[in-house]
């Protein structure tokens, strides 16, 4: 079912998959996706976060998200259902910002053996199997819908006491840090100043560098910004109706000279060999 499962321009769809097509290079997803591990482990990013994916582990990739396998082994599997930008956004966006944030904030969840946690995740992609193979019917988007509606209003109800926990007694330098992230999905072509997120967060550029040294592994504020604008980059060049200087245009470069020096400054590797790259 590989070659079905891409989130390009897909209301909704089931596959079972190794998730090769999101291996190597970076893709930012249309739509988004829940998947559950049923073999091997795999390590991944979501963003900037790097998360370790194993055996009964589900996983939330809102739409929108840059997402990556870093590695698998080889009997990595997982059970998993894609679903539109416009579908999420007519059903989680109107339970609230808070749960919304929570996917964020917890993209992933080790399911335990034996819970009902568990045996309502394999359930859901029983169902999700079901409902994409039926054919013929002319209530096919609405059973779409109406399924990804239900899983959302059952994991709403299932962790709304945590979501709620997390928003009341989390710290207040953990909520920064995720809406210093946020920050930078929304305005990193435009934006590469310090100085601008701490703004946005209200705080000093001093301050802004210390959260992120406790919560991102002592990294730095110009660090992540660069991360994640070479991620950025990295998502472009996969597009090969867009030239390097159409990229550079874009995101801001004065040219494409400054974005390859950039470019290799930070990955050891040129704009074009990377883009030969992934052709091959």
């Amino acid at each position: 079912m590989d070659e079905m499962f891409s989130l390009n321009f897909r209301h909704y769809c089931y596959a079972e998959t190794n998730l090769n097509t999101f291996g190597n290079f970076p893709r930012r997803t249309d739509g988004g996706i829940v998947f559950l591990c049923i073999a091997g482990e795999a390590v991944i990013n979501i963003g900037l976060v790097e998360c370790q994916i194993t055996k009964d582990v589900e996983t939330i990739i809102l739409p929108g998200t840059t997402f990556t396998v870093i590695e698998s082994s080889e009997d990595f599997w997982v059970k998993a259902f894609i679903f539109s930008k416009e579908m999420y956004d007519y059903i989680v966006l109107r339970l609230g910002i808070s749960f919304s944030r929570y996917l964020i904030c917890a993209p992933f969840c080790l399911l335990s053996v034996n819970s009902d946690f568990l045996k309502n995740a394999k359930l859901y992609m029983e169902t999700a199997a079901l409902i994409h193979k039926e054919k013929d019917n002319d209530f096919i988007p609405l059973m779409q819908r109406n399924f990804v509606q239900n899983y959302f209003l059952y994991l709403y109800n299932k962790c709304q006491m945590y979501f709620e926990h997390s928003e009341n007694q989390g710290t207040r330098k953990q909520r920064q840090f995720y809406t210093f992230l946020s920050l930078l999905d929304r305005h990193i072509i435009e934006e590469r100043s310090v100085t601008f997120y701490a703004e946005k967060l209200c705080i000093t550029p001093r301050y802004l560098r210390k959260i992120i040294e406790r919560t991102a592994t002592g990294k730095s504020p110009k660090e992540l910004i660069d991360k994640r604008l070479i991620l950025e980059i990295k998502v472009m060049l996969q597009n090969p109706d867009i030239s390097i200087q159409g990229i550079a245009d874009k995101l801001n470069f004065p040219d494409q000279s400054y974005l390859s020096r950039y470019f290799k400054l930070h990955t050891n590797i040129s704009p074009s060999m990377y883009r030969n790259r992934i052709k091959s």
